[in-house]
């Protein structure tokens, strides 16, 4: 009499672990990755934080093309820089039907830093970043590539503020200072 197939196989399963030797050859090179990332885990944080904050300036940028496209190329003219609360909220009412919400003008490390300090929340600026001033003169915030016009608040990332070009690109104050001595 022959065998069912499924009875031959069934019968002869055996359940097999892991080997001693295995497990610490795993345990090993976890140790190994975990000895080189820990170290390096704050220079990656720095850099995740930066990178937040050049989107956030890149999402600026393009809200402020769209205030200039439909403002016919005229740069906001907000209240006097004396006035700080007004002169930010101003600039949130501006570009806020453009899609820019006030989370956009907060920089993550600026933010950590100020949550973690004894400055009570209504006292935390509202804005991380510095609109540039311009006239009113029509297409006068688009007449020079290199005149900035956003700037970070502080050097919240180490290498100067962040500076937000026309273009839409964003440098560190000290690459800009760098490619202008070169």
């Amino acid at each position: 009499m022959v065998s069912s197939p499924t009875r031959c196989f069934s019968s002869r399963v055996h359940l097999r672990g892991f080997t001693l030797l295995e497990i610490v050859a795993a345990v090993s090179i976890l140790a190994i990755l975990a000895a080189i990332i820990i170290p390096n885990f704050g220079d990656y944080m720095r850099r995740a934080g930066e990178a937040k904050c050049a989107a956030n300036l890149r999402g600026l940028n393009i809200g402020l093309r769209g205030y200039l496209e439909d403002h016919k190329s005229v740069w906001p003219q907000g209240p006097s820089l004396n006035e700080e609360k007004a002169w930010e909220n101003f600039w949130l009412q501006a570009l806020e039907p453009f899609g820019i919400g006030p989370q956009v003008w907060r920089c993550p490390t600026i933010q950590s830093a100020y949550t973690r300090s004894d400055i009570p929340p209504d006292k935390h600026p509202k804005l991380h970043y510095i609109p540039t001033m311009f006239s009113a003169e029509p297409d006068i915030a688009n007449r020079w590539a290199k005149q900035p016009w956003l700037i970070e608040r502080s050097d919240a990332h180490g290498s100067g503020p962040l500076i937000c070009f026309p273009d839409g690109s964003v440098k560190s104050a000290r690459r800009v200072l760098a490619e202008g001595a070169g």
